[in-house]
């Protein structure tokens, strides 16, 4: 592609979103866990632009923050004077691009970069001026009717305020997303006026301007209505992240995947899957999570930020926060990972156990009701019910090493700072404040006394009546 077909990307990212009523911004509520914005961009980056650049407001700092690390370049509309207006704002990065400019409002997260793409080689191929996407909905929003002439070709837009019963039965509507060299934009714009209710410079006006003109406007028509839906207020958000959900399931299962009930799958746009995993109904994959082959993730459980490995089972209603899960690992049910926890090889965590910030060994197991916190355990260890590693003296967290082949019986307290070293037994009950060396016998617990006959006497004490009341 020669300098005069690179493409220039340019994302219009100003607008207030007041329908949202909000204190974050629109465009950076997430959808299937990534900010509307992002959506738009990586979308726009799929198709290949030589730059990219975002049009931002009044919430600079908060964009600036969401795009950090992004190839992008930002600009800034100091007032919110229209689309139009916005565009203008990147005059200096147009009026230097000879290549087709692609526009597009970043409040559209579920555009394909196919669809994208078809626009721009509409664009190249036909050698038309301007280029504009329009589609038709099976209930027409509020969008500027296409009006066409005899011979089929676009003739204006009209805003759907401006246009009379017979406009507004139309249903073919501007979507917002035009292809243009950067110089012809430019020139377009700055023709543009103010003289509407709004007092706003709109980009759709380009279209009349450039058809005035003399100059050739050809459109492409979305093949999925769905993808043009752009998000105003929450239940727009809570559309596009049903049909991007099923989008991204639909995916998955080309790919691989089982998905036993795709419509209560929650998978993040970010995540990744090997194949011939199973994912169980009501299980959430969240923020990047990296998922192993051949892995089960059953019913209700919650993998977020976390990797497994391949052949990991977790079981229902877990939550993995952060982790790292080595293969033929099982987890669950009802498990809670907390951050910066390591399970090795083909560990076994059961229900109701917890672990924070620690480092489980190969084949090691704690089958139910424990908390490991801050410690680093070795291979083949059992750890029994009930036992937990008292870390936190109220000031400091502490460490507990526990070494391979140690043997943490029922009920046992391990105080930190604290090395059970390998081969080692604590004794059922035990509260243990000293190391235990290597193949000893940790024990720390009262020794029992039996009552003879306590039971007789309790009663028969407790039965007679009171002296007082007689």
């Amino acid at each position: 592609m020669g300098d005069t077909d690179a493409l220039f990307g340019l994302v219009l990212a100003a607008g207030r979103g007041t329908r949202m009523r909000s204190r974050t911004p629109k465009l950076l509520h997430a959808v299937c866990g990534r900010p509307i914005l992002l959506h738009a961009i990586r979308t726009v980056q799929e198709v290949g632009p030589v730059r990219t650049a975002v049009v931002v407001g009044d919430d600079e700092p908060q964009m600036r923050a969401a795009l950090k690390g992004l190839s992008v370049e930002i600009v800034r509309q100091e007032k919110p004077l229209g689309t139009g207006h916005a565009v203008l704002q990147a005059r200096s990065l147009l009026t230097s691009h000879e290549g087709p400019v692609l526009v597009l409002n970043g409040d559209h997260p579920l555009y394909r970069a196919g669809t994208l793409a078809r626009v721009v080689e509409q664009f190249v191929e036909s050698r038309a001026d301007l280029v504009l996407l329009t589609g038709e909905f099976p209930d027409t929003p509020p969008y500027g009717r296409i009006v066409r002439g005899p011979d089929g070709s676009i003739d204006r837009i009209v805003e759907e305020r401006d246009a009379d019963q017979a406009v507004r039965e139309i249903r073919e509507v501007n979507l917002g997303l035009y292809v243009a060299r950067g110089p012809f934009l430019v020139r377009t714009l700055e023709q543009v006026g103010n003289q509407n209710a709004k007092g706003e410079y709109f980009l759709t006006d380009i279209v009349e301007i450039a058809l005035r003109g003399g100059h050739r406007v050809e459109t492409v028509s979305v093949e999925d209505w769905t993808e043009a839906l752009g998000v105003n207020d929450r239940a727009d958000l809570a559309f596009a992240e049903a049909t991007l959900r099923r989008r991204i399931a639909h995916d998955w299962m080309l790919r691989g995947i089982t998905i036993t009930d795709p419509e209560h799958t929650y998978i993040d746009a970010d995540c990744e899957i090997g194949e011939d995993t199973i994912l169980e109904p009501g299980c959430v994959l969240r923020d990047g999570s990296r998922i192993g082959s051949r892995c089960r993730i059953s019913a209700g459980a919650v993998i977020d930020r976390s990797t497994l490995e391949d052949d990991v089972f977790i079981k229902p209603h877990c939550f993995i926060e952060s982790s790292a899960i080595g293969p033929g690992c099982e987890v669950g049910p009802s498990a809670h990972l907390r951050p910066q926890t390591v399970l090795e090889d083909n560990v076994r965590i059961g229900n109701f156990v917890e672990i924070k910030n620690s480092r489980i060994g190969p084949g090691t197991k704690a089958d139910h009701l424990s908390y490991i916190g801050d410690a680093d355990v070795g291979s083949g260890v059992t750890i029994g019910c009930g036992a937990i590693t008292v870390n936190f003296d109220g000031k400091i967290k502490h460490r507990t090493v526990i070494g391979d082949r140690a043997f943490i019986g029922c009920n046992a307290n391990l105080i930190a700072p604290l090395s059970v070293n390998a081969d080692a037994y604590i004794a059922a009950g035990s509260t243990i404040t000293k190391d235990v060396p290597e193949g000893a016998l940790g024990v720390a617990r009262g020794r029992q006394r039996n009552v003879e006959q306590w039971r007789e006497r309790w009663l028969s004490r407790t039965s007679a009546p009171d002296k007082k009341e007689s």
